[in-house]
């Protein structure tokens, strides 16, 4: 019997995704460039719905097995759960599907897959607003979902867990080389789009048919946040962005200063390279990238703004990047916490009297935001907190939040310093 297209493709990409580690944008796009056209779709929602229900998938397949199967068995019952539970494919449908997979890719454990997938409609998910519950049915970690629940109350982390934003890529255009309404022209004739303030959500066929040196592929909360980190400032500039790959936030700051000059920084060589590429596809001369460590950038010059968008657990990108927190765990937020301590003082110090310093996060959680931020202004009286306002998201002296639920983009947190 010929393996079903889409669910062995899926397949493979959700093992790579699930235990090996790796991204799930460059693999699903990897993936995609090999299925025939009229499979894609499908590839797409079964990859991009499995991540986002992979803990209530693992809740339920907890229920079915006394003990956990292996990897690779585990990734294709998780497959044929989604595809029965979310995917209106009929059980013995689905079940089918994944024991011929089964005997085709994990031998041996064709009848086991089926015994589970066919006895899946018995288990009900968890009642109540306790984490537990709230974690299963919003398929979130449970660690993450105890400190929605303490630092936002139970009807604001609910709020959060349910949002939704569009299952498609945003792009915004390169105003260097090509006009709003020349831009809107030819996005719009692509096929199905969603306009936003800043630019379209798309599909992958609009991505395939645009000149890639027209556009760029960057979130709501990202061109936000650059706009916010320059509010107010003009002319011929020095700008460091601290933790810049892979660079749209330089690139979009250089397009908005267009005299400004940026030195954008990552510690990895191959993650310079990047923004390198970025910079160079969008006509961007105005930026230098260069490799170096947040926390110890080898010179000694001063700067009109600089900018630490710190690493952070990411958990302000649920909504748009369902395996952002696969295999992180409550612990780590502690370990980033003194990153982000670090850099932020390291940072602070090569900011010019006058001149600016922001703070920023993909992360919802206070202590990776609030915390670090007003231990620093505690410590740093010659710091001060930019209170104009930018007339987005939630502001309150000089910090700046955007939540999914209430501001239409990913969680995002900045906080912006002026040294007196």
């Amino acid at each position: 019997m010929k393996l079903p297209e889409a669910e062995n493709a899926a397949y493979d990409t959700l093992r790579r995704i699930l235990t090996e580690g790796a991204y799930s944008s460059v693999e699903l796009d990897r993936t995609l460039d090999h299925v025939p056209e009229g499979s894609r779709a499908k590839v797409t929602a079964l990859v991009y719905g499995v991540l986002d229900k992979n803990v209530t998938l693992d809740y339920i397949l907890s229920e079915l097995a006394q003990k956990r199967p292996k990897n690779a068995v585990a990734v294709l019952i998780k497959l044929g759960l989604y595809e029965m539970l979310y995917g209106n494919t009929p059980v013995h449908a689905a079940a089918d599907k994944c024991v011929e997979l089964a005997k085709a890719r994990v031998r041996g454990a064709d009848k086991f897959v089926n015994a589970v997938l066919r006895a899946a409609p018995s288990v009900s998910l968890p009642s109540g607003n306790d984490a537990t519950a709230l974690s299963v049915r919003y398929s979130r970690p449970e660690w993450l979902v105890k400190r929605m629940l303490a630092d936002f109350g139970e009807a604001k982390a609910i709020s959060i867990l349910g949002a939704y934003l569009p299952e498609k890529t945003h792009i915004r255009r390169n105003s260097r080389k090509i006009s709003e309404a020349e831009f809107a022209r030819i996005v719009e004739k692509t096929g199905e789009v969603e306009r936003t303030e800043r630019g379209y959500y798309v599909t992958r066929g609009t991505l395939k048919a645009l000149d890639p040196s027209v556009y760029t592929a960057q979130s709501l909360s990202s061109i936000y946040a650059a706009e916010a980190y320059i509010k107010g400032m003009k002319g011929n500039i020095d700008i460091l962005d601290a933790c810049a790959a892979p660079g749209g936030k330089s690139v979009y700051m250089s397009e908005l200063l267009p005299d400004a000059h940026i030195t954008a920084c990552d510690v990895h060589e191959h993650r310079v390279r990047l923004i390198k590429a970025y910079a160079a596809r969008m006509g961007a001369s105005g930026i230098s990238a260069i490799v170096a460590d947040a926390r110890s950038i080898p010179d000694d010059k001063k700067y009109d703004l600089a900018v630490c968008d710190v690493p952070c657990t990411g958990s302000g990108l649920l909504c748009t990047s369902p395996d952002i927190l696969i295999g992180k765990k409550d612990e780590d937020v502690a370990a980033l916490n003194v990153v982000q301590r670090e850099i932020l003082e390291a940072v602070s110090s090569r900011v010019k009297r006058g001149g600016r310093l922001v703070y920023s996060t993909c992360s919802l959680l206070t202590e990776e935001n609030e915390s670090i931020t007003d231990a620093f202004a505690s410590a740093h009286p010659e710091f001060s907190p930019i209170t104009e306002k930018t007339g987005r998201g939630s502001e309150n002296d000089g910090k700046i939040r955007f939540s999914p639920d209430t501001d239409g983009c990913d969680g995002f947190y900045i906080a912006r310093f002026m040294r007196n």
